[in-house]
């Protein structure tokens, strides 16, 4: 009964974990077809249906990133270089179309250049949630595939480095489930947002009353040093002021 138990396990999560990767992959491949065929609105429609499940890379970011540049939405397509290179930081095709988008841009923004130890590190954990997520799955498949052979073995030196085995596979299936946490809270988590307005005021306080200290155009990136409701406290090549939310996208 156990092993019919088991097998039936294995069975639905090997065929839902293989059915899910060939749907995305599918999406995927749909929308650089529609690139290469030059319908950049349905392959950004088809990129952003990917985003919008939670299944993100370098890849996908770039893609959507310069589909967004070829239908002329800058501020989005800055955006998602931005938000390719929280996971790649310093991946040469993001770095290459995200400098090429601050030359058009009114408000020149900082481009961070050099690649420090910690972000390697950083950007080994912080892999995409579903890397993380798949490499569980395929873990916990091997925890019951060593099960089963621990379960029927009758040799003693067989059943011990099955069980030993087992633990281990164990541990690094909790491993992974840790760090897809880490690399959640790293994709969601950012300091910085770029702007979506075609001029936006940034106020001297939290309020629409107070004066303008100065003013940003779409596609700048501003650091975000505090919140009030519903205003940011920015800093934009160290002048601060406060913006309404409205008119940000956090990276």
């Amino acid at each position: 009964m156990l092993v019919k138990y088991l097998k039936a396990i294995l069975i639905f999560l090997a065929f839902s974990t293989n059915a899910v990767a060939q749907n995305y992959d599918a999406i995927f491949e749909r929308a650089n077809s529609f690139y290469e065929q030059r319908s950049y609105d349905s392959a950004k429609s088809n990129y952003f249906m990917i985003y919008s499940s939670g299944m993100i890379s370098k890849e996908l970011f770039l893609n959507l990133g310069n589909s967004y540049f070829k239908l002329d939405s800058l501020p989005s397509a800055i955006l998602f270089y931005e938000k390719g290179l929280k996971i790649a930081p310093g991946n040469k095709d993001l770095m290459h179309n995200l400098q090429f988008c601050n030359t058009l841009l009114k408000d020149k923004n900082s481009i961070k250049k050099s690649i420090f130890i910690n972000d390697l590190i950083l950007s080994f954990l912080g892999k995409s949630p579903n890397y993380w997520a798949i490499s569980s799955i395929i873990l916990l498949l091997l925890v019951c595939i060593l099960f089963f052979f621990y379960w029927i073995s009758n040799e003693y030196s067989y059943k011990r480095i099955y069980f030993y085995s087992l633990v281990l596979t164990l541990l690094l299936f909790f491993f992974t489930i840790f760090l897809s946490a880490i690399s959640k809270a790293k994709v969601k988590d950012s300091n910085y947002a770029i702007i979506f307005s075609p001029v936006a005021k940034v106020m001297t306080a939290p309020s629409v009353n107070s004066s303008t200290t100065y003013q940003l155009h779409e596609g700048s990136k501003a650091k975000i040093t505090g919140e009030s409701d519903q205003w940011y406290e920015i800093s934009f090549n160290e002048r601060k002021g406060w913006i309404e939310k409205k008119y940000l996208k956090k990276i």
